[in-house]
């Protein structure tokens, strides 16, 4: 009996044992599989996103070519609603089942055969645009070559477009001080010009700060220390490592800041009411009242000169010209020029759900300047090529810059590039300036920003 009991209790135990290897390699092989079917909805997440983005970018290029497009311009009614092909939301893509049984029977069969060619019955991608061409952008403080020492005074017409990039964030700070019910308490001794020349420090080459003293010293103290960057932003985030941005004024300037703005200027059809005061300073809250509800009666201004003559004329801001003198210097635009395309994939089974986002930032651009032609190999060649300069740091053929932005990325081996747009010249630092000749200038002023340039690509 001992040994019958015994065997029996072997046998048990042995089959104890296998049900549990069993159990455990059936858990890993489950395992194994769910991580499989996570990676394939990763996956697919991610390329609904891409598809999002694609989408975007094909209505900015669709905005583009109706702005420049001949017929187009004849009307401008229809210029000012252009806009309605970017920013108007769409839903999401493809659409969900359950909706597509409640449609009527003919749109229902267009919806079912693109659900089956779509090959997605799971997954959504929606896609946002937004511009950012009505913000402030914080790489265009760049001071040019011999200006440095050039003190600006806030309250007098700026000169070059860093100026008026400096202006337009030191009465964006000072409004903030002056709406603020509690100055003292909420941003103690701010003062706005020593604050923009801090930021300005940031992206400019060299270690003296423009006010005096050492741009480092400031920096070296903290915990842990670093160095003022010298150069570009990169994010809008950035800016809290600036000295004097704290927390609170952080998140004051961060909706009216951008990095990724391709000319600098404000668009006036798309700005917020803190940007038209920061334009203009001597605006009362009944002007900004007014503008806005003047450009939502019109649908926007067709050109910046129909907008100076609603100030100067209708509201009777006649200093306003005195201000801004030369037309080709006004800091603010009618058109978007920058974008942020945000897409979100997502992948929706059951109970659970897989997302991606991939944002881009995209900006439309004149002429191709910064591309390289590889047949000049050298400078003598590369003179006798019509638009063209050659880089003595890169050693290639490169065309001019046409745009303040193709002249800072051309030149920013050699720290940074100024342009003047009244010259069209490109002026790096230590090197000779390269201009465009007067029949190069007539071209690019006759070109339409219809060119996509991607300025930034992220994903999570």
């Amino acid at each position: 009996m001992n040994r019958k009991g015994m065997a029996l209790l072997t046998v048990l135990v042995a089959m104890m044992i296998m049900t549990i290897m069993i159990l455990e390699f059936q858990y890993s092989a489950m395992v194994e599989r769910k991580l499989a079917y996570n990676e394939v909805n990763v996956v697919q997440a991610y390329y609904l996103a891409k598809s999002g983005v694609r989408f975007g970018l094909l209505r900015i290029a669709m905005y583009a070519r109706a702005k420049a497009a001949p017929e187009l311009k004849k009307v401008p009614l229809i210029q000012s609603y252009l806009d309605m092909l970017w920013n108007v939301p769409l839903p999401a893509f493809p659409p969900e089942a359950a909706s597509v049984k409640k449609m009527e029977s003919a749109e229902r069969s267009e919806a079912e055969k693109t659900l089956k060619e779509t090959r997605v019955d799971e997954g959504q991608s929606t896609h946002v645009i937004t511009t950012e061409s009505s913000k402030i952008n914080l790489n265009y403080l760049v001071v040019p070559k011999g200006q440095k020492l050039d003190r600006i005074n806030f309250n007098s017409p700026p000169q070059g477009l860093h100026q008026h990039v400096a202006m337009l964030l030191y009465n964006l700070i000072e409004r903030f001080i002056r709406e603020s019910e509690n100055p003292n308490e909420e941003f103690g001794n701010l003062r706005p010009e020593e604050t923009v020349y801090d930021i300005m420090d940031w992206v400019n080459q060299g270690s003296d700060r423009l006010m005096g003293g050492n741009k480092d010293t400031f920096y070296e103290q903290q915990t842990p220390p670093y160095k003022a960057k010298r150069n570009r932003f990169y994010t809008v985030d950035e800016l809290r490592l600036v000295r004097g941005i704290d927390g609170h004024l952080f998140s004051k300037l961060k909706p009216y800041v951008t990095v990724y703005s391709a000319d600098g200027k404000i668009n006036i059809n798309t700005a917020a009411a803190n940007l038209f005061r920061a334009i203009y300073p001597d605006f009362t809250d009944d002007d900004i009242k007014r503008l806005l509800e003047e450009r939502a009666k019109i649908g926007g201004w067709t050109d910046v000169n129909t907008f100076v003559k609603y100030v100067t004329d209708t509201l009777g801001r006649s200093r306003f010209k005195d201000f801004y003198t030369d037309p080709n210097q006004y800091p603010f635009t009618v058109n978007s020029q920058s974008f942020i395309v945000e897409s979100m994939g997502a992948i929706r089974k059951s109970k659970s759900q897989v997302q991606k986002i991939i944002r881009v930032a995209v900006a439309l651009e004149k002429g191709k300047g910064n591309a390289m032609d590889p047949s000049a190999q050298s400078q003598a060649q590369c003179n006798q090529k019509k638009g063209y300069h050659w880089h003595p740091i890169n050693q290639l053929c490169m065309r001019k810059a046409t745009t303040s932005q193709e002249c800072l990325s051309i030149w920013s081996a050699s720290g940074a590039g100024a342009w003047d747009d009244a010259t069209k010249c490109c002026k790096p630092l230590q090197i000779p300036a390269v201009c465009l000749t007067e029949e190069e200038k007539k071209a690019t002023a006759a070109q339409e920003p219809n060119a996509l340039k991607i300025l930034h690509w992220s994903e999570t």
